[in-house]
């Protein structure tokens, strides 16, 4: 998280120094915007096999999957550039994989859960396609929590399906999306997009989620054995 706060202050600095440069109104130039997302998953970690996929004593250490979600962006935009924080969040389910844990294994199926938040930064290119959508490029770095959550399942330990693995990760994006040419972004014009995003773990947490209401964490400790990569289709629209 120090990471995170530390890449946004930067941001921040840099946005100030472009409203003072460019001497205009704040609530002229900001944009939220709103969409869904589709999402294509791998992820690649010597705790997880994906039991699918593995061969007899030759194991695959990755899991594909699919996930739905959101995302919201706030953006201020300066000539062909925007600049702004964008966080999302991605829901999917995962089924016949197995989790290593010290000198224990958990088999199951389940659902994982996504929190992302980072700075972006866009730029709009001169180029239109008959001069009803613009094209743009987009890019940024990013902070992720990403949450294992285990329904049924057979294990060799004490780890049972009210424990959840967590892994805290930094990483990054790009993308390549269209927006629909309107007079103003009071205008609501839609956009689509479709990107790409990595992210590698430093941290992991195992919680104790017997009473959901009030989550434990009983471990937690470094972590770079977890990495994922997303293929991001998002859709929406500017909000004001």
């Amino acid at each position: 998280m120090k990471i995170l706060t530390s890449l946004l202050t930067i941001f921040l600095f840099l946005l100030f120094g472009l409203e003072a440069k460019a001497q205009t109104s704040w609530t002229d130039k900001f944009t939220l915007q709103a969409g869904l997302s589709f999402n294509m998953v791998e992820i690649r970690t010597d705790k997880f096999i994906d039991n699918r996929e593995s061969k007899p004593d030759d194991p695959e250490e990755e899991t594909r999957t699919l996930g739905l979600g959101g995302v919201t962006s706030i953006h201020y935009h300066v000539g062909n550039w925007e600049f702004g924080v964008a966080s999302d969040f991605v829901f999917g389910k995962f089924r016949d994989v197995t989790f290593i844990y010290n000198a224990n294994s958990i088999r199951g199926e389940g659902s994982f859960r996504l929190i992302g938040l980072g700075p972006q930064v866009k730029y709009y290119t001169p180029y239109t396609l008959f001069n009803l959508v613009n094209f743009y490029l987009g890019a940024g770095p990013s902070w992720s929590l990403q949450t294992f959550v285990f329904g049924s399942v057979a294990t060799t330990g004490n780890f049972t399906n009210k424990r959840r693995v967590s892994f805290e990760n930094i990483g990054g994006g790009l993308y390549l999306g269209i927006e629909q040419i309107l007079p103003t972004k009071a205008d609501h014009p839609l956009f689509l997009e479709i990107g790409y995003n990595y992210m590698h773990s430093y941290k992991v947490s195992i919680l104790d989620a017997s009473d959901t209401a009030d989550v434990i964490t009983l471990s937690e400790g470094d972590s770079n054995e977890f990495s994922a990569q997303y293929i991001i289709v998002r859709l929406g629209a500017a909000l004001f």
